[in-house]
Order: C-alpha cells, then sequence, then structure tokens
C-alpha cells in the first residue's frame, strides 16, 4: 500500500453493486452522444431497463459513479 492510500474493505455485495453503476454510468454515456438524445429520454429508458421506479436515481448513480471516478483518480496521484 503507498502513502496516503486508502485502506478499503468492500462486501462482495458493494462491489457488485459498483461495477453495474459503471456500467449504467458508461452506458449512460454512449447513449447520450447520440444525436438528438435527450437526456430524460436516455434516462427513462435507463430506469426502465434496470428496473428502477425513478430516473432520478439514474442521475443519483451517475453523480456517485463520477464522484468515485475522480476519488480514484486524485489517489493515484
Amino acid at each position: 500500500m503507498r502513502k496516503g492510500q486508502k485502506l478499503t474493505f468492500k462486501t462482495p455485495w458493494k462491489i457488485i453493486k459498483e461495477a453495474k453503476e459503471l456500467e449504467i454510468y458508461k452506458e449512460y454515456n454512449e447513449l447520450i452522444k447520440e444525436p438528438g438524445a435527450m437526456a430524460t429520454a436516455v434516462d427513462t429508458h435507463l430506469a426502465g431497463k434496470y428496473g428502477f421506479g425513478s430516473e432520478t436515481t439514474i442521475w443519483v448513480i451517475r453523480r456517485r459513479v463520477e464522484k468515485r471516478l475522480k476519488e480514484e483518480e486524485e489517489s493515484k496521484s
């Protein structure tokens, strides 16, 4: 372990959850690149695909993944 690096213990559930959230994040970014794609429509599509009752859940997941990726990038520096 490098100096200043956090020691993190994750349960198998947490690892699976983070992987699923990263998959959703990447899929959102791919879909939103399409010409004419609207964020609300993409959120609605993904919420339905992954069985969420609210499009807001997709937004929350994207923010959580962005934060996690930023923290991981900062910890590498």
